[in-house]
């Protein structure tokens, strides 16, 4: 009877454990965070209206400001050349582009991403440029994928110190 109960026992632990992989792991066998792609698509239309409003005033030198810093849309970042760009070293830019493609795992050097601005997705020249983000992302960023729309700040010039936004992380 014993035995019975701990093979049903174990059985069942086995069945879970593989239903439980299944769903955290997508069709690419990258890691899903279910949450933050789930949350990021709720938030998409105000995060885009906070996008265009953000690129507005930029063009208008009127920046917005998030914890005492100057705000810049990366639309209107591309637009600057090399000394203007470093002029705004002090500056966040404000990116919302589609993912291409997200680096495999380094302990040392964080998450590279490279993507398309969302302003240049139609255009055939449109250029592939590249986001570093923390470690923390690296499960959020797989999870959202490819092709996904995503919001980001990013510290000017380099976008060396790039943060997910309206993913719904406790700041």
């Amino acid at each position: 009877m014993r035995r019975i109960i701990l093979l049903l026992f174990f059985s069942f632990h086995i069945l879970f454990t593989n239903e439980v992989m299944q769903r955290k792991y997508n069709e690419n066998k990258t890691w899903k965070n279910v949450e933050a792609s789930e949350v990021l698509k709720r938030n998409e239309k105000k995060l885009e209206a906070y996008y265009n409003q953000v690129d507005k005033q930029s063009r208008q030198y009127n920046f917005v400001r998030f914890n005492g810093k100057k705000v810049i849309s990366h639309a209107a970042f591309t637009q600057m050349n090399l000394g203007q760009m470093h002029g705004y070293h002090t500056y966040i830019i404000l990116s919302m582009f589609y993912i291409q493609w997200v680096s495999q795992h380094n302990q040392l050097d964080g998450v590279s991403v490279g993507g398309i601005l969302a302003d240049e997705i139609g255009d055939k020249k449109a250029q592939v440029r590249y986001f570093k983000f923390a470690q923390r992302y690296y499960s959020a960023l797989h999870g959202i994928g490819k092709g996904s729309k995503v919001f980001a700040y990013c510290a000017a010039p380099y976008l060396t110190s790039c943060i997910l936004i309206g993913i719904g992380e406790a700041w």
